[in-house]
């Protein structure tokens, strides 16, 4: 049985808001990518968590657990146990910092870079099915205006 609408709910002006359905439009876009990366990723025995720190320990080339954290939006134990998982599967491991003997840096080892250019491929597949449809000015633009979006949430 459908459900009965009315303006009667108080939510009226909410329901007509192009803004408000574009949130959940929005929700529902990252919701299919975290899907997607997710399925794809599973062939490598990677969580989107995991493959996400990897992609990042590499662009940072050996970051502190610290920095790592800042640049997930994460907590610093949070980020260990992501650490050790990532260690487990023998993706990353820990070293010494040469600089400071209290600071352990995340490294990938040689697993990890071996299978670089294969789940590298795998992501980029995803990226270029799911942007197919735009230009290069499109994406840009969609670009800006998600920086727009989030400067206004923070």
């Amino acid at each position: 049985m459908p459900l009965k609408t009315t303006d009667a709910t108080g939510y009226h002006k909410l329901l007509n808001d192009e803004r408000v359905d574009l949130t959940f439009r929005l929700n529902h876009a990252a919701r299919l990518l975290r899907g997607r990366f997710d399925s794809v990723m599973l062939s490598f025995e990677l969580t989107r968590a995991q493959w996400r720190a990897l992609l990042y320990i590499a662009r940072l080339s050996n970051p502190t657990q610290s920095e790592l954290a800042e640049v997930l939006e994460s907590g610093r134990a949070s980020v260990g146990a992501l650490i050790d998982q990532l260690e487990q599967r023998g993706y990353v491991c820990r070293v010494k910092d040469s600089n400071d003997r209290r600071v352990w840096r995340i490294a990938l080892t040689k697993q990890a870079i071996a299978r670089q250019e294969e789940i590298e491929q795998s992501g980029l597949r995803v990226v270029n099915e799911v942007f197919a449809g735009f230009d290069d000015s499109e994406i840009r633009n969609l670009g800006r205006c998600l920086d727009k979006l989030i400067k206004g949430i923070d």
